[in-house]
């Protein structure tokens, strides 16, 4: 993904995606900690449901993802993508936007968000 967002200076992509992996990392956002807290699973999963973007600002390549796994019993997890190694299959899709991007600081929660303007 890296290699195909540094061809495209200055835009943004969407992507989405589904496949099977057997590491995988996620993460959760605690306001009480004020921290993101990891979850890994080494086992086989479903990626269900794969969605976010990449993109280039300022030669600055960047990936926000959040992703659904299913275990064999169904049950389900998922949040921040922080690490996913595919095991069997990813069909991963993504869709060049048409817009120049950049980020910048969004005072009330202190997070760096896109600048689409």
């Amino acid at each position: 993904m890296k290699y195909l967002a540094a061809t495209l200076p200055d835009q943004l992509g969407a992507i989405s995606g589904i496949g099977a992996c057997n590491d995988v990392t996620v993460s959760v956002y605690s306001p009480d900690s004020d921290s993101y807290v990891e979850t890994r699973s080494q086992e086989q999963v479903e990626l269900l449901s794969l969605s976010g973007n990449v993109e280039n600002a300022d030669g600055k390549i960047s990936t926000h993802l959040h992703a659904s796994f299913a275990r064999l019993d169904t049950s389900v997890f998922g949040g921040h993508l922080e690490r996913a190694v595919i095991s069997r299959t990813g069909e991963l899709v993504i869709s060049i936007v048409p817009l120049a991007v950049g980020r910048i600081l969004h005072q009330p929660t202190q997070l760096q968000v896109l600048d689409l303007s």
